[in-house]
């Protein structure tokens, strides 16, 4: 099976070490965080991809899940917060998006787990796992995507009163590209990625504070 090029989850993952960079030493810099605004979409974009190309969607999920759970107690320590990690985000989505592409009653659990993301405390909750399902229609109604994404960031910012999110949008035009350059990433290197990152920086804000 043909390799595809990665350039774009590899940009998202510097783009949100950029983020977390700013989030972790640099708080008062809101440029750290309008840059890490456009990382969480590409991974959303990645899952929605993800949950289409892949062969075997249990272990698909079960190794977002595994990461997700190693992963909480360093993004506890990074970011000094009870709320679930990403991952979590990421594996809910991408639930919701599978069984909404089954179709006939999976559809109907689909939409409680939407519902439901509301009062599960994970980071971006409700918001993250919208955003991944509105990327499910990226390949067949681009449109129906982005005006959905638009949406979503009015709806973000209506709740949360954190405008700053709605920058996400620029990453639409990155979702998808077709890149010139090509890069090809190891296959569990982002499972590894997360918590190693989070673990360096923690590691680093102890020693020099």
């Amino acid at each position: 099976m043909e390799r595809r090029n990665q350039m774009t989850a590899a940009l998202a993952a510097i783009l949100m070490v950029v983020d977390h960079i700013g989030a972790i030493f640099f708080p008062q810099q809101t440029a750290f965080r309008l840059i890490g605004r456009l990382s969480f979409p590409l991974f959303a974009f990645g899952i929605a991809q993800g949950v289409t190309y892949t062969a075997n969607f249990k272990k698909y999920i079960f190794r977002i899940l595994f990461a997700a759970v190693l992963s909480q107690p360093i993004y506890f320590m990074a970011f000094e917060h009870t709320n679930l990690n990403p991952l979590f985000t990421l594996a809910l989505g991408a639930l919701v998006l599978w069984l909404w592409r089954k179709g006939g009653r999976e559809r109907f659990f689909a939409g409680v787990l939407l519902i439901l993301s509301y009062w599960i405390k994970t980071s971006y909750s409700w918001y993250g796992v919208a955003t991944i399902f509105v990327f499910g229609f990226y390949d067949c109604a681009r449109n129906i995507s982005f005006y959905g994404q638009v949406f979503l960031q009015l709806l973000y910012g209506f709740f949360t009163n954190v405008w700053l999110q709605s920058f996400s949008l620029c990453a639409f035009p990155l979702a998808g590209r077709v890149w010139k350059k090509t890069v090809y990433l190891p296959k569990y290197f982002f499972y590894v990625f997360y918590p190693l990152h989070l673990t360096i920086l923690v590691a680093i804000r102890e020693i020099i504070f």
